[in-house]
C-alpha cells in the first residue's frame, strides 16, 4: 500500500478529506510530509519513459503479481457497489484493495470506466489508484496513459501517481525519466515523489540525490520526506548529516524536519539535541518544533520546560504556541498557567492565545469565565480577543454573546469590535443591528463605527444608505464619520456633501474632519477652502484643524499662510493653533504671533500661557521678553512671581 501514498495524499487531501486510510498513513501518522499539490498546473510533461523504462524496470513477468486477478467486469461491478457507500471510511481501503486485482490485461478497460464517472474527485481518486498500480507492471503505458489525458490538474494527479507507482518499484529508473521533464510544477512534482520513495528505502541516497540536483525554488520542500524518515530510524545519524549541511535555509530547514519528527518519539532527547545548535534562525525554528509537538502530547511538561530558556523572543514565541495547544485540550489549566506567568507581553499573548482557542471550541464557558474577571484592563483584553475571534467565524453568535454581557463599558466595546468586523461583510446588516440598540449612547457609536466602514468599502452605498435614514438625528451623527471616510481619498467631494447635514455642530464637526485629511494631502487647497467659508464657529474650527496638521508636515509654511490672512475671528483662532504646536521649540516666534492676535482677551490668555511655560524653560529669555511685551504691569508682575 505505500506505492499509493502520494497520490492519494494529494487527490484526497484536496477532495476527499478524512477519507485516506492504509498502511503507510498509519506508519507515518507522525511525520511532517508538505506536498505541492496546490501548485499543479496543467503544463506537458512530454519526455518519453520508454527507453528508461527499458534500461531499469524488469519485464511485467517479474513484477510483483497481484493477490488475485480479477476480470475487469467484475472490478467495475465491485466499484459500483463501493461508489452506493462513497464517503465512508471504508471506501478507499475498498478501492485500494480492487486496484491491487487489476494487471496489463484489464487496467485500460477499467480505467475507461472510471473516465465516465460524474464526480470529479471519485474519478480523481480512482484514477490515481489505478494508474499507480498499471506503473508497477508497465510505468512506459501508465506514463503514456497519463500525459494523453486532457490538459490540467487531473492529469498532473495521474502522472504524479504513474510516477509514484513506478518509483516503489523501480526508483532508479523512475529517477532518471523524472530528470528528463521540463522545469515546471509537474517536475517538482514528480521529484518530491521520487525523493519520497527513495527515502523510504535509503534516506542516506535519497539525500544525496538530491543534492546533486540543480538549485530549484521548491528544493527546500524535498528535504522534508528524506529526514522525517531517518530521524523515525536514526535521529543521531539524520541530525549529524543535517549539520554537515552547509548553512542556509535548507540546512534550517532540515533541522526543524528532524526537531519535529523526533520530539514525537522522544521529546527530551530531541530538545537536548536542538539545545547544541549554532545560536540562529535554524536552532530557534528547532527548538520551536520541538516545544509544539512535545506540547500537544504533554503541554504541562513543555510549559515546566519553556520556563528554563533564556527571557527573550524565542522563549515568548514559545509561551505562546504552547498556550494555544495546551488550551485546545485543557483551557482553564492553559489560563492557570497563563496568569502565572511573569508580567510581559509573553504573558499577555499567551492569555491572548489561550482565550482564542477556548473561544473557538466552547464560546459560552470562555465568556462566562470573562464576566467573572475583575474590571480592569485584563478584562478589556479578554472580551477584545474573544470578540474578534467569534466575529471572524460567526458574527451572529458573536452578537448574541456580546448581547450577555452586563451592561456597561464591557459590553459597548465587545460590540462595537464585532460591529467593526461585521461591517466589512454585510455593512446593510450591521447598520439595521445598531439602528436597533436601545442604548443611546451605544447606538451613536455602533452607527458611527458602521458608516465610517462601510464609507471606506463602498461610499456611494453609505452614502445612500445615510440620506434614508428619517431620523435627522440619527443623520448627523453618521453623516460626519461618511464624510471623513470619503474625505480619505477625495476630500473636495467630501467637502460637497456638508449641505446634508441639518445642524451647525455636525457641520463643523465634519468640516474640521475633511479639513485635517486634506491638509494632510494639499494644504494649500484645503486652505483655499477654509477661507471660501464664512466668518463664523464652523470656519474658525476649519482654519484651527488646517493649521494644526499643516504645522505638523511644515510649519514655515503654514507660518507663511497665517501672515496673508486678514484680522478676524477665524484668523485669532488659527494664530492661537498656530503659536500652540511650536511654543515647545520656538517660544520667543509663538509670543510674537500672539501679540498679532486682535482680540485682547485671547491675546492675553495666549501670552500667559506661552509665558508660563517659558519662565520655566528659561526664565531669564521669557523675563527679557515679558519686560517689553503688550501685557499689563499687573500681569508681568503676576507671572513673573508664579515663574520664581
Amino acid at each position: 500500500m505505500q506505492r499509493f501514498a502520494l497520490p492519494i495524499v494529494i487527490a484526497i487531501t484536496a477532495l476527499l478529506i478524512g477519507i485516506g486510510i492504509g498502511r503507510y498513513t498509519s506508519s507515518s501518522s507522525e511525520v511532517i510530509r508538505p506536498l505541492s499539490s496546490a501548485r499543479h498546473s496543467s503544463e506537458p510533461a512530454s519526455a518519453n519513459p520508454s527507453a528508461v523504462s527499458a534500461a531499469h524496470n524488469p519485464p511485467p513477468s517479474q513484477s510483483k503479481a497481484p493477490a488475485s486477478i480479477d476480470s475487469a467486469e467484475n472490478i467495475i461491478a465491485k466499484i459500483k457497489t463501493a461508489l452506493m457507500h462513497s464517503g465512508s471510511r471504508h471506501t478507499y481501503a475498498t478501492f485500494s484493495k480492487l486496484s491491487e486485482t487489476v494487471d496489463a490485461s484489464n487496467i485500460r478497460e477499467v480505467l475507461a470506466f472510471v473516465e465516465t464517472l460524474p464526480k470529479p474527485q471519485e474519478k480523481s481518486m480512482l484514477v490515481s489508484l489505478f494508474v499507480a498500480r498499471w506503473a508497477e507492471l508497465d510505468p512506459s503505458a501508465a506514463i503514456a496513459y497519463a500525459q494523453a489525458l486532457p490538459a490540467g490538474t487531473a492529469r498532473n494527479w495521474a502522472l504524479t501517481s504513474a510516477v509514484t507507482g513506478w518509483a516503489e518499484h523501480d526508483p532508479a529508473g523512475a529517477t532518471s525519466w523524472v530528470q528528463q521533464l521540463p522545469a515546471g510544477p509537474v517536475r517538482e512534482q514528480a521529484l518530491q515523489t521520487v525523493v519520497s520513495a527513495l527515502a523510504e528505502k535509503n534516506p542516506q541516497a535519497a539525500l544525496s540525490f538530491l543534492e546533486n540536483l540543480p538549485p530549484g525554488r521548491n528544493r527546500q520542500s524535498l528535504y522534508w520526506p528524506v529526514f522525517s524518515r531517518w530521524t523515525m530510524t536514526d535521529p543521531m545519524a539524520a541530525a549529524e548529516r543535517a549539520s554537515q549541511m552547509p548553512a542556509g535555509a535548507n540546512r534550517d530547514t532540515a533541522w526543524q524536519v528532524i526537531a519535529s519528527s523526533w520530539a514525537n518519539q522522544d521529546p527530551e532527547a530531541a530538545l537536548a539535541w536542538a539545545n547544541t545548535l549554532p545560536a540562529g534562525q535554524g536552532r530557534s525554528n528547532a527548538l520551536q518544533s520541538v516545544l509544539s509537538n512535545w506540547a500537544t502530547k504533554d503541554p504541562q511538561k513543555a510549559a515546566a520546560v519553556i520556563l528554563t530558556l533564556a527571557p527573550g523572543p524565542g522563549r515568548d514565541q514559545s509561551i505562546n504556541n504552547v498556550a494555544r495547544l495546551w488550551a485546545q485540550t485543557d483551557a482553564r489549566a492553559a489560563l492557570d498557567w497563563a496568569q502565572g506567568l511573569p508580567a510581559g507581553d509573553g504573558q499577555r499573548n499567551a492569555f491572548r492565545s489561550v482565550l482564542t482557542s477556548w473561544a473557538q471550541s466552547d464560546p459560552v464557558a470562555a465568556s462566562q469565565f470573562i464576566s467573572g474577571l475583575p474590571p480592569g484592563k485584563a478584562q478589556e483584553e479578554a472580551t477584545f480577543t474573544i470578540a474578534l475571534q467569534l466575529a471572524s467565524s460567526d458574527v451572529q453568535s458573536a452578537v448574541s454573546w456580546a448581547e450577555k454581557l452586563p451592561e456597561g463599558a464591557l459590553r459597548r466595546d465587545a460590540l462595537a469590535n464585532i460591529i467593526s468586523q461585521w461591517s466589512e461583510v454585510d455593512p446593510q446588516a450591521a447598520a439595521d443591528f445598531a439602528l436597533r440598540t436601545s442604548d443611546a449612547a451605544a447606538r451613536k457609536a455602533l452607527l458611527e463605527n458602521v458608516s465610517r466602514q462601510w464609507a471606506r468599502n463602498d461610499p456611494r452605498a453609505a452614502l445612500a444608505w445615510a440620506e434614508s435614514l428619517s431620523d435627522s438625528a440619527v443623520r448627523d451623527f453618521v453623516f460626519p464619520s461618511v464624510i471623513a471616510a470619503v474625505a480619505e481619498s477625495d476630500p473636495g467631494e467630501a467637502a460637497k456633501l456638508l449641505s446634508r447635514l441639518s445642524s451647525p455642530e455636525a457641520q463643523m464637526n465634519a468640516t474640521s474632519g475633511i479639513i485635517w485629511q486634506w491638509a494632510g494631502s494639499d494644504p494649500q487647497a484645503a486652505g483655499r477652502w477654509a477661507l471660501s467659508m464664512a466668518e463664523g464657529r464652523i470656519r474658525q474650527q476649519a482654519f484651527e484643524s488646517l493649521i494644526n496638521r499643516w504645522t505638523e508636515s511644515d510649519p514655515s509654511a503654514a507660518g507663511d499662510w497665517l501672515g496673508t490672512l486678514a484680522p478676524g475671528a477665524s484668523r485669532d483662532a488659527a494664530v492661537s493653533a498656530y503659536a500652540r504646536k511650536i511654543v515647545s521649540s520656538e517660544p520667543q516666534t509663538a509670543a510674537a504671533w500672539a501679540e498679532t492676535i486682535g482680540n485682547q482677551n485671547v491675546r492675553e490668555a495666549q501670552l500667559e500661557s506661552i509665558v508660563i511655560g517659558w519662565l520655566h524653560a528659561d526664565p531669564t529669555s521669557a523675563a527679557a521678553w515679558l519686560s517689553h511685551s503688550s501685557l499689563s504691569a499687573e500681569a508681568r508682575a503676576r507671572l513673573l512671581s508664579q515663574g520664581r
